[in-house]
Formats: structure tokens, C-alpha cells, sequence
């Protein structure tokens, strides 16, 4: 790669980011989700960084991403963590970018979409569904469950969302990396949100990428897949032996669909 990990100081938020070939025009900007970190798109700067700016972060409370002070559930709303994506690419001297986001990722995707749709040249998620509605009571029981385990036994229980051995490592490795407050943090977030709306007013080319093995996603990602088709300008492409985490599952096939999806936009 042409470029190292480095920090930059965001207010009261340390963010941790990579930037490959920042002499590239075009920037893909990756995302992760809960208890992962930048390293998950490894394989994606070292495919990418001929044709464009790659950049990857740890979101707040991610990673080597550190704070001036211990944070709250509040400072975890998902708007917040879109902000500090837009601090980081000012910074970055970026104006738009192409967005590629994974579970949580993608859901900072859609805020992106509804609060600065200017800035995005292209829309990718996979893992990730833009509604979701539990009970009050079950995020509750879900913190409560996740309270009571250790980061170790979570991360075990990660990293059986991953199809193969190296995914699976991975998805572990990540997760043993995370802190337990980040994780109990974000619940309440991810339990229950809404984003049909912003889909259906947006008019940025999109593409999902589907995992045939991500089970929980896909019983609840239809009404998603209805509205962008209902929108247009979309894309829906299922991937084979793949699951939550299709780019580590299947990261050849991955890179391949997201590369080809991004040449039809100047088509």
C-alpha cells in the first residue's frame, strides 16, 4: 500500500483512518460495522488503489479510535458517527465519495443519504437493511444478555457469521479488539430504525450486495430491495458463499461486483 494508518483529532474524537493513493481522483470510502475496525477492507484497498482514493476509518469507540473522555449511549447515536465521517473528509480535502458500507455501516450510509446526499457519488451496502423495528423489550434483554459476556465470548459468537476459516479468524480477531461499552453503547441504535423514507426521496445510484448465507439480514431486508426498485436507479446482486461479512467471505468475487458496479456509473 502507498499510505499507513494514521490518526486525526476531530474535536473530542481521535479518528483512526487509512488513505491509499490519495493521488487518485475518485474516492470509494469503506465502512464497517459494530466491533470491527478499518482492517476489514484490507483486501479492498489492495484492489482498489490503482484507479482510486481508498479510504477506511474506525468509527468512534472502533479500533484505535479514542476519545478525550469515557462516552455515553448518547454520543453513539448513528447521526453522530456520520458527522465525524464528514469531519474526516473535509479534513481529507475530499468532496464526494463513493460509499460502501457493511451492517452498521451501511445504516451510517442511509444517514449520509438523508443529511448530505451531495456528497455521495454512489451507494453499496451488504449486511445491511434500512428498517428495522424491535420491541423496547427485546433491545433491553439484548443488552442485558451482551452485559453478561465477555468481549471473548462475543467475539466467538461473531465469528460464526463467517463462511470460511479465514473469515471467520478475522471476523474474531476484530471483535477480540472492540470494547464491550462501544458494543452496549450502539444496541439501542441498531434495534430499532427506519430509513424507507430516505430512500425513496434520494436519487443516488445504488447497489446492494446480498450474502446467500446471511440469514438474519435476509429475512428482513425485502422491504428495503422493494423501495429501491420502486425508486430505480438500483441494483441488487446476490453473492455466492457469502454471508453478514461478504467482503471477507468472498473478497475476489466481492471486489469484482463492486468494480463493475462502479464503471456502470460513467456508462
Amino acid at each position: 500500500m502507498k499510505s499507513e494508518v494514521k490518526k486525526m483529532q476531530l474535536a473530542e474524537i481521535n479518528i483512526e483512518y487509512l488513505l491509499t493513493s490519495a493521488e487518485n481522483k475518485e474516492t470509494i470510502l469503506f465502512v464497517h460495522g459494530l466491533g470491527a475496525n478499518l482492517s476489514q477492507f484490507e483486501k479492498q484497498h489492495q484492489y482498489f488503489q490503482d484507479r482510486y482514493k481508498t479510504l477506511s476509518i474506525s468509527l468512534r469507540g472502533h479500533g484505535n479510535s479514542s476519545s478525550s473522555r469515557e462516552l455515553t449511549e448518547s454520543d453513539f447515536e448513528l447521526s453522530r458517527l456520520a458527522d465525524d465521517i464528514i469531519l474526516l473528509i473535509d479534513s481529507l480535502g475530499i468532496d464526494k465519495f463513493h460509499f460502501v458500507g457493511n451492517s452498521m455501516g451501511g445504516n451510517i450510509g442511509y444517514e449520509l443519504m438523508k443529511t448530505c446526499p451531495d456528497r455521495l457519488l454512489s451507494f453499496t451496502s451488504f449486511g445491511t437493511t434500512s428498517v428495522l423495528k424491535k420491541s423496547g423489550f427485546i433491545i433491553r434483554l439484548l443488552k442485558f444478555t451482551y452485559k453478561l459476556m465477555s468481549m471473548k465470548t462475543i467475539a466467538k459468537l461473531s465469528g460464526s457469521a463467517g463462511v470460511n476459516e479465514s473469515s471467520k479468524t478475522k471476523i474474531v480477531e476484530m471483535m477480540s479488539q472492540a470494547k464491550k461499552s462501544t458494543v452496549l453503547n450502539l444496541i439501542p441504535y441498531l434495534g430499532d430504525f427506519d430509513y424507507l423514507e430516505v430512500i425513496k426521496h434520494s436519487q443516488i445510484k445504488a447497489q446492494i450486495i446480498r450474502g446467500d448465507k446471511d440469514k438474519e439480514i435476509n429475512k428482513v431486508i425485502e422491504s428495503t430491495i422493494e423501495t429501491f426498485e420502486q425508486r430505480g436507479d438500483f441494483s441488487l446482486i446476490d453473492l455466492e458463499n457469502s454471508g453478514h461479512f461478504a467482503n471477507l467471505d468472498n473478497p475476489d468475487l466481492f471486489n469484482i461486483t463492486l468494480e463493475t458496479f462502479l464503471n456502470s456509473l460513467n456508462e
